[in-house]
């Protein structure tokens, strides 16, 4: 596991349909199927669902802090760091934009599974009625909320602990509904009103009912591993740890 890479894909698998249950994206379908006005009007849903492909500033904040914090409990780290005073900020500070950068270039495979999905199983309508949702000032406060308050401790412990693992599906959903719980709580009466209005559609029960198809492919997703990306990684890691420490780990 790529522990700055994987924290970086499961930011964008933070966003919510609703506070208490949530998920989001298989394969794209053939290349034909792209081209349709349905196609692409569920590929803008999808989009929407996961904020783009850019990680916001604060998703980013949060993520940087989450990672300090679990460094500084593991034993290996804090024994360097106590050597070499800054060593963990330094790294953080020069992997995490080249992780964010890197799944924000894998991002647009994501939404294009999702698209083929919600194409496939979705009409028309129920597409336009997520779309709105997706598209409201309720889901874009609901979901920066959602990014404050997400909890990735376990994950990056997991990561630091076992570097062969994969994140679970449902490590996801325990990610998205424990921020979604923190987020809810904090909803304005308004937003809540227009959350319970698209909870009362077919759209929003199609969505729930793809749930363990979506869920499926987005830990597919987030589980990927890309060797060039992967090594860019690692390069910059021990790149880092040389210029900081003086030592030679060519060997």
């Amino acid at each position: 596991m790529n522990i700055f890479r994987t924290l970086s894909s499961i930011a964008l698998l933070s966003l919510p349909v609703v506070p208490t249950q949530m998920a989001l994206s298989q394969p794209a379908t053939p290349e034909a199927s792209a081209q349709s006005d349905h196609f692409k009007a569920a590929y803008q849903m999808a989009s929407l669902s996961v904020g783009g492909v850019a990680l916001s500033p604060a998703v980013q904040k949060v993520m940087h802090h989450q990672l300090l914090q679990g460094f500084a409990q593991d034993g290996s780290f804090q024994e360097l760091e106590n050597q070499y005073p800054g060593l963990t900020l330094a790294i953080v500070d020069a992997v995490l934009p080249i992780a964010v950068r890197q799944s924000e270039q894998n991002t647009p495979a994501l939404i294009e599974r999702l698209a083929a999905l919600y194409a496939a199983e979705m009409t028309a309508n129920e597409i336009a009625v997520a779309t709105e949702w997706f598209a409201s000032p309720a889901f874009s406060r609901l979901n920066t909320s959602m990014e404050s308050n997400m909890d990735l401790s376990k994950i990056i412990e997991k990561a630091i602990n076992e570097t062969e693992s994969q994140i679970s599906s449902d490590e996801l959903d325990s990610i998205r509904q424990n921020s979604a719980a923190m987020a809810a709580s904090a909803m304005e009466l308004e937003d809540q009103a227009v959350l319970m209005q698209f909870s009362r559609t077919p759209a929003f029960a199609k969505f729930e009912s793809l749930k363990p198809r979506s869920t499926a492919i987005e830990t597919a997703w987030t589980n990927e591993q890309v060797a060039d990306q992967d090594a860019e990684i690692e390069n910059i890691t021990i790149k880092t740890i040389e210029e900081f420490t003086g030592l030679d780990l060519s060997e």
